[in-house]
C-alpha cells in the first residue's frame, strides 16, 4: 500500500483529505473538462477558457505528498497564492512552476494592466463622439448592476471592501475586478477573480437571451444615422493626453489601469507601429493566456473552500444581470427621446466587457436586418463603460470608509 501511495499521490490524496474536499476537487476536474470542450467550441471565449480548464484540471488532479504521507503534507507544485511570508516564498518560486509568474504579475495586478494596454490599443476613441452624451449616459445606466449588488452584498454581512469587490463584476471589467479585490479584499481575491471570470465569459451565452427578452424582435434591427467625426489624429492624440490626466487626478487609486489603458490609446493614435504590434498581439494575447492560466490553477479546492463563496456566486450574478437590464432601459428611454430612431439593443453595449457586449449587439441587430449597422455607437458606449467602471472603483474605494 505505501509503495501505491507513493505511485499514485493524485489518487490516494483524495482518500486522505475530507470527503467534502474530495468531492470538490472531482467536481472541479469535471469542470475543468466541461471548460475545455465549450472553449473549444467557441461557445465560451477560447482564449481564457482552454488554459483555464487545463489548469483547474491540473491543480486539482496534480495533488501530491510533499513529506510524509499525511493530510499536513498534502499540496501541488505549481502554485501557492496564499503564501505570504517572503522567505518562504522565495524558496517556493524556486519549486512551483506558475508561483513567479503569479508573484511578480498577478498578485499585484500587473497582468491586468497589461490586458489594458492591449484593449487601449484595440480601443477607437472617436466613437465616443459618434453620441457623446448618448454613450456616457447608456455607460452610467450599464452600472447599475455594480450598485445593487454592493447595497445587497453589505445586506448579506459581507465587509465593505469585500462587498465593493464583487460589486464591481457588475462593470464587467476583469482587469478592474481584480485591481479592486487586491486592494479592498485580499483575502477574497481568489475566489473573486475565479468568479469574476467565470461569469464574464458566460455573457457571451446569457447577454444574447437577455437582449432578446428586453428587445423585442421588430426593434432589434433598426437601423440608426450617425456619422462618426472625422477627427485628426493629433486632436485624438491631445484628447486622450488630457482624458488620462484628468482621470488620473481625480481618481489617483484606479491610477495604473488608466494609465495602462489610455497609454494603448495613445500609442494607437501616435501610430508606434513596433509598439502598436507589441500590444495588440504578443502583451495582449500573452497576458491573457496567463491570466487564463493562473485562473484555473487558482481553482484549488483547498483554497475555494471559504463559506463567502455563496454569497459572492450570487453577486456576481446579481451584478451582471441588473448592469446588463440598466443598459438596455437606458437604451429604450433613448429610443423614446428620438422617437424609435434608435436601436435599444445597443444597451447590453453599455456593460463595458470588451468587446463582447459590443458585438452582441451588432450580431443580434444584422440577424433581423443585415444591413443594419450599430457597432461606432455600441463601441462608443462600451468604451465609455470602461472609463465609468474605473471611475466607480475609484470613488467606491476612496469612499470606503463612510460606508455603514
Amino acid at each position: 500500500m505505501e509503495v501505491l501511495t507513493h505511485l499514485f499521490p493524485g489518487i490516494f490524496t483524495l482518500f486522505m483529505q475530507g470527503g467534502v474536499v474530495a468531492c470538490l476537487r472531482l467536481g472541479l476536474i469535471i469542470f475543468g473538462v466541461v471548460l475545455c470542450y465549450y472553449g473549444f467550441k467557441r461557445t465560451l471565449e477560447p482564449l481564457i477558457m482552454i488554459p483555464m480548464g487545463l489548469g483547474m484540471i491540473a491543480i486539482n488532479a496534480g495533488v501530491l505528498f510533499l513529506g510524509t504521507p499525511v493530510p499536513e503534507n498534502i499540496g501541488n507544485i505549481i502554485l501557492n497564492p496564499l503564501e505570504s511570508d517572503a522567505i518562504r516564498l522565495v524558496d517556493i518560486m524556486q519549486v512551483n512552476f506558475l508561483q513567479p509568474i503569479y508573484t511578480l504579475t498577478f498578485s499585484n495586478a500587473l497582468i491586468a494592466c497589461l490586458v489594458f494596454m492591449g484593449i487601449g490599443v484595440m480601443s477607437e476613441i472617436s466613437f465616443i463622439l459618434v453620441r457623446p452624451w448618448t454613450c456616457m449616459i447608456l455607460a452610467i445606466c450599464g452600472e447599475l448592476g455594480t450598485f445593487v449588488a454592493l447595497v445587497v452584498g453589505r445586506y448579506l454581512g459581507l465587509s465593505p471592501g469585500e462587498a465593493i469587490s464583487a460589486a464591481i463584476i457588475g462593470g464587467a471589467d476583469g482587469p478592474m475586478v481584480l485591481f479592486a479585490s487586491l486592494v479592498l479584499a485580499k483575502d477574497l481575491f481568489v475566489p473573486i477573480a475565479v468568479i469574476a471570470y467565470l461569469y464574464l465569459s458566460l455573457t457571451y451565452v446569457g447577454y444574447p437571451f437577455l437582449l432578446k427578452l428586453f428587445v423585442p424582435k421588430k426593434y432589434r434591427g433598426i437601423d440608426m444615422e450617425f456619422e462618426v467625426p472625422n477627427l485628426s489624429k493629433r486632436s485624438k492624440f491631445m484628447m486622450t493626453v488630457i482624458l488620462c490626466a484628468m482621470l488620473c487626478l481625480l481618481l489617483p487609486v484606479a491610477a495604473p489601469l488608466i494609465l495602462s489603458f489610455f497609454l494603448g490609446v495613445a500609442i494607437k493614435e501616435a501610430e508606434i507601429e513596433p509598439l502598436q504590434k507589441l500590444l495588440e498581439s504578443t502583451i495582449l494575447y500573452g497576458s491573457t493566456f496567463f491570466l487564463g492560466l493562473l485562473l484555473g490553477v487558482l481553482c484549488d479546492a483547498s483554497v475555494l473552500m471559504n463559506d463567502k463563496i455563496p454569497i459572492l456566486l450570487l453577486l456576481g450574478v446579481i451584478a451582471l444581470a441588473v448592469s446588463g437590464v440598466g443598459g438596455l432601459v437606458g437604451a429604450w428611454i433613448f429610443y423614446k427621446i428620438n422617437k424609435g430612431k434608435f436601436n435599444p439593443g445597443i444597451g447590453i453595449a453599455a456593460v463595458s466587457c470588451m468587446p463582447t457586449t459590443a458585438k452582441i449587439a451588432q450580431s443580434i441587430a444584422q440577424e433581423e436586418n443585415p444591413y443594419c449597422i450599430i457597432i461606432p455607437v455600441a463601441m462608443g458606449a462600451q468604451i465609455c463603460g470602461v472609463i465609468t467602471t474605473a471611475i466607480v472603483t475609484g470613488v467606491l474605494i476612496a469612499t470606503m470608509g463612510w460606508m455603514p
